[in-house]
């Protein structure tokens, strides 16, 4: 299928949405100095489901300047993103990927045959009617997540990756992260570094779980960990995808915890000896028609409970740890769901402009490296 980059050519060739020469060497004058010749840079991304298309119009922006990417990590459709940038691909592959998934191929296996949904845009749309459905059928989710994986692990093996080791082995500093929700023992947990069994936090039980996981995949090390499972498992909607399950505990939606874990690669200020040598970068997609909810009788708030739970963390975490590094993608005006599967070519193209024209808007008028230390305490 051809990306929407190949039907709209004149995208690429607009010269009032791309950086110019000039900008550019404006934005690198407050970056750090290079390294070996090199602007580095780790990422961080939020989970937005199809509005995901925006974020390549920001890292098409970031390709303009040049910059290449080191740690990365990410939630939901965010850890998708994250885990075909920790693969190398170059961004014109990785716009012909990501503009053009399959998400017929994706919904091909229902667990019922007896499951009468109709088109999976509108689903959580009726929550109520998805757990009846699921009740009647004694299911956990409507689809399963095995095509998703599948087609992550294919993609991912034409660049010769599978595991998390491998992301190691094309570049010893680059890291990848993927965030998932162990709701049997209510956790949130970090891929892989949290099926390590011998982590000094474990206790005996919780070295056992990871043990026996690591037994349940045939892996010597928790690093062989496969990167499309972890995809898989940070990808799963609730109601939606039926749950995986990691040792005894059911994961789900790593969004249920944390869709945007601007913390992960955070380390202790304080020591204006020894500074981080590049910036860590967080994408994040704004709906300003998230309004708050009101709340009129019991099932509002409990709605309103549980997202509360889903973005209480976040919020905190951008509010206190946004230090100027937080790149916030308007997507309103793309009038776009983050289940909108089929989404019109035009559509993907107003994301992808939003996407790139906010983000280097970001590094024109908001970005400097200087300041950026300082708000962290390390000058």
């Amino acid at each position: 299928m051809a990306s929407f980059i190949n039907i709209n050519p004149q995208l690429l060739d607009d010269q009032d949405l791309r950086l110019t020469e000039k900008q550019k060497e404006e934005i690198w004058s407050r970056f750090p100095e290079p390294v070996d010749g090199h602007y580095y840079a780790d990422a961080i991304f939020e989970g937005g489901g199809v509005r995901g298309i925006a974020l390549l119009g920001a890292l098409r922006c970031c390709e303009d300047l040049g910059i290449e990417w080191k740690k990365l990590a990410g939630t939901s459709a965010g850890s998708l993103t994250a885990a075909f940038l920790a693969a190398s691909f170059p961004i014109n592959k990785l716009e012909e990927i990501l503009s053009s998934i399959d998400y017929n191929g994706i919904f091909s296996q229902k667990t019922s045959p007896f499951i009468f949904n109709g088109d999976p845009s509108d689903d959580l749309q009726a929550p109520l009617s998805m757990i009846v459905s699921l009740l009647l059928t004694q299911q956990l989710g409507q689809y399963s997540s095995d095509p998703f994986r599948d087609w992550i692990a294919k993609t991912l093996k034409s660049r010769g990756i599978e595991t998390f080791t491998d992301v190691k082995r094309l570049d010893p500093q680059r890291e990848l992260k993927i965030v998932v929700s162990n709701i049997t023992h209510c956790e949130m947990w970090v891929l892989p570094d949290d099926l390590n069994p011998n982590s000094a936090r474990l206790n005996k039980d919780q070295h056992s779980h990871r043990q026996a996981i690591l037994q349940q995949h045939n892996l010597k090390h928790y690093q062989d960990f496969s990167i499309a499972e972890a995809v898989r498992l940070s990808s799963s909607i609730p109601l939606f995808f039926k749950p995986e399950k990691l040792g005894n505990a059911y994961i789900l939606d790593g969004g249920l915890l944390s869709n945007f874990p601007l913390w992960i690669y955070d380390r202790p200020s304080g020591d204006p000896l020894n500074p981080p040598k590049w910036p860590t970068f967080g994408f994040r997609l704004i709906d300003q028609t998230l309004n708050p909810p009101k709340i009129n009788n019991a099932l509002d708030l409990f709605t309103a409970s549980l997202r509360s739970m889903a973005n209480a963390r976040d919020r905190y975490h951008v509010r206190h740890g946004d230090q100027g590094r937080v790149i916030n993608i308007d997507v309103t005006k793309a009038k776009v769901t983050t289940t909108e599967f089929s989404l019109s070519s035009e559509k993907k193209v107003k994301l992808y402009r939003l996407g790139y024209k906010q983000t280097k808007d970001f590094f024109l008028y908001h970005w400097d490296w200087t300041r950026h230390l300082k708000e962290r305490g390390f000058c």
